[in-house]
């Protein structure tokens, strides 16, 4: 199969944001990190359509959004957004060069076609003509190159450095005229598109500095008219949006970071919405007429991440302890009342394509504590593990993982961190803690969490093995070879990373029966149809 040149708009139009899918429908494929993650590195990704209640769509009305997954510190910048409301308003506010399909294809958004050479040294992206800023100035390839140029800079702290900079610098970075960029790279990287529909790659306009409010300009269906960052935001309809205007008049956002008085919010009436709810609280929702619970299949994973860095981490005896002790399956029936599936310690869905034939996850708790016995825990071993409950779900599935391993005599105890803290002092801080992310594209993990100066180096080890494999898939534009060596990298990965991937999430947010037209992505939910009955 050819992948040296894709030209969508010129064969087969595609709007990523006419889409539609019958409820509950589940796609096999997604796309990068966010609540921040959703976060983290993750790209554009399967999702639902909710039904429609019937007649025809209705313009006007505000709907009123619930979000937990709030805090202080949210920002307005793409490139360092890291909860599920940052990234939620990053995707009203702005857009992607493009998005990928369920089958990792990358889609036209603001590019509407690209070629690639066949080294995959040299892209040539065509941009699309007619966009208008929320200000009214024309979108160009100058508002591209300067956005690149952010993700290249490391002062700017942009996630999407770790995804480029190791193929690109701004030496290579050419605007020929007003419609089309060139990027000649550094060495080969035959999944750069993909990489462009990282959810933390929206494009801002030429010269954008300043991030903290509603000035912030971008091209997307909505215009950001109040934030107040751990609190609420409001955003108006775009009536010049180039996918069509939307049929809302605005949205009224409201951080609810307590579970219960999210969904009591919902089953009040004073949220139409609310972001993903956790298992525990769904039978509250269940048979009532007036809400809705939509839910998606194996839409995350969750992360317990130990950093190689530091004893007992560093001993690769240890970590083998900690992935034979974890009964997965007991997890699943626990924390996730069996709505989810047990994982093997890779970032693909056991249903997708790309999963390694016969790949399954192994129990064995005596083997765990014969390995614990010889790295010098003869007596068990002690674990604290950094979370917080505003993300739905992880403290459910942080005290499973705690009776999990108890039989193979590790201890975990769980340091609860605050909304506002835990990103800052727990994630990526502590030696032990725990993370999220979405289906994404598997290739994209590996510069998000695996290759040295990774986006996210959740274990801070990197494996010259891994590298070399990675290297070679970045090399070849065959998409049947990328899939051999994506599933070779991440069978190296899960024997020398202190990543542990025990279980895939269903997850499941509310919806007023009088919302219509959602379209429910991994990572955030889209608005551009959206309609109140």
């Amino acid at each position: 199969m050819d992948h040296s040149s894709h030209e969508s708009s010129a064969a087969r139009p595609v709007n990523p944001f006419k889409l539609e899918a019958s409820r509950r429908q589940v796609l096999a494929v997604g796309g990068i990190s966010l609540g921040a993650l959703l976060l983290a590195a993750c790209t554009s990704s399967p999702g639902t359509g909710s039904e429609q209640s019937g007649g025809a769509p209705q313009k006007g009305g505000t709907l009123r959004f619930s979000i937990s997954d709030g805090s202080s510190s949210d920002t307005l910048d793409p490139g360092t957004a890291l909860t599920g409301n940052a990234s939620t308003v990053l995707k009203v506010v702005y857009d992607m060069l493009v998005v990928t399909d369920p089958n990792f294809v990358a889609q036209p958004a603001l590019a509407t076609a690209w070629e690639v050479n066949s080294g995959a040294t040299q892209w040539t992206i065509h941009l699309r003509e007619g966009v208008k800023w929320h200000d009214g100035s024309d979108f160009t390839s100058k508002d591209v190159v300067y956005t690149i140029g952010r993700w290249l800079d490391p002062k700017t702290g942009s996630s999407m450095n770790a995804f480029l900079s190791p193929y690109l610098d701004m030496g290579g970075v050419s605007a020929p005229d007003a419609s089309t960029v060139v990027l000649k790279l550094k060495k080969p990287n035959s999944v750069l598109m993909q990489t462009m529909g990282n959810s933390l790659s929206q494009i801002v306009k030429d010269g954008t500095t300043d991030f903290s409010g509603t000035n912030v300009v971008g091209t997307g269906p909505f215009k950001l008219t109040a934030w107040s960052p751990g609190t609420s935001w409001k955003a108006v309809r775009n009536d010049a949006y180039w996918g069509g205007a939307a049929y809302l008049d605005g949205i009224e956002a409201t951080i609810t970071p307590d579970q219960g008085a999210k969904l009591q919010a919902a089953l009040s009436g004073a949220a139409d919405l609310t972001d993903l709810i956790p298992i525990s609280l769904w039978a509250g929702i269940q048979g009532r007429n007036d809400l809705v619970l939509e839910t998606i299949k194996n839409r995350q994973q969750w992360i317990f991440a130990f950093d190689q860095r530091v004893a007992p981490f560093n001993d690769p005896r240890v970590l083998d302890a900690i992935k034979l002790a974890t009964d997965r399956d007991k997890m699943v029936e626990t924390a996730l009342q069996g709505h989810g599936a047990a994982a093997a310690d890779v970032f693909i869905a056991p249903d997708s394509s790309w999963y390694p034939a016969g790949l399954k996850p192994e129990y064995a708790p005596d083997k765990a504590r014969t390995l614990l016995a010889e790295a010098g825990f003869p007596n068990g071993l002690d674990i604290k593990l950094s979370v917080t409950d505003s993300v739905p779900g992880m403290l459910d599935a942080a005290q499973a993982w705690q009776q999990a391993v108890k039989s193979a005599g590790i201890n975990v105890t769980l340091d609860q961190f605050s909304p506002d803290t835990y990103w800052s002092k727990g994630y990526m801080v502590t030696p032990a803690f725990m993370s999220y992310c979405p289906q994404v594209f598997p290739v994209s993990r590996f510069d998000a969490s695996y290759r040295k100066d990774a986006a996210w180096p959740y274990s801070h080890f990197s494996d010259p093995v891994l590298d070399k494999i990675v290297d070679e898939l970045y090399a070849t534009t065959d998409q049947s070879r990328q899939i051999e060596l994506t599933q070779q990298a991440y069978l190296q990965a899960r024997k020398t990373y202190g990543i542990l991937l025990p279980v895939w999430a269903d997850a499941a947010y509310a919806r007023s029966s009088k919302v219509n037209g959602l379209f429910i992505t991994i990572d955030t939910v889209d608005f551009r149809k959206t309609w109140l009955a």
